[in-house]
């Protein structure tokens, strides 16, 4: 009889959460393999706090981008949310997988990142590791 309610409240699956996760993983260098439960929590937490806005990144990626540019596309705006959050470790972790991912890509000479996406993420990526080491430096000066 209320069958029609159920579908009000389904949420509509993303899939950039799964292709955010693999590309955390690609990355060996990183702290992923350590703090797998960790980051992919808080991916997750991201990813359906925000679900409609991310159900529309996915659907722009998916229009205007390949694959490897579609998975980066979703990291680094998964990136910026998380830094928004407060999740530092997260978002730092999200765009050196996407740094990661273009030099994996040239060493292999496949097509690399758009350049767009590229330099966000270098941005991003400055800008967290500048903010971070501010913050260091102020706790060790009240210290």
């Amino acid at each position: 009889m209320f069958a029609w309610l159920t579908g009000l409240f389904k949420k509509e699956t993303i899939k950039s959460t799964e292709w955010v996760k693999k590309l955390m993983q690609a990355n060996r260098s990183g702290s992923y393999s350590k703090y797998k439960e960790y980051y992919d929590k808080h991916v997750f937490r991201i990813h359906s706090s925000y679900h409609k806005d991310f159900l529309r990144f996915e659907r722009f990626a998916t229009q205007s981008y390949k694959k490897n540019d579609q998975r980066a596309f979703m990291a680094i705006k998964t990136a910026m949310y998380a830094l928004k959050l407060g999740q530092v470790k997260v978002a730092a972790c999200l765009t050196a997988s996407v740094i990661n991912l273009n030099k994996t890509l040239v060493e292999s000479q496949q097509v690399q990142l758009h350049p767009r996406l590229q330099r966000a993420a270098l941005a991003l990526h400055k800008q967290i590791v500048e903010t971070h080491s501010k913050s260091k430096k102020r706790k060790t000066e009240k210290a």
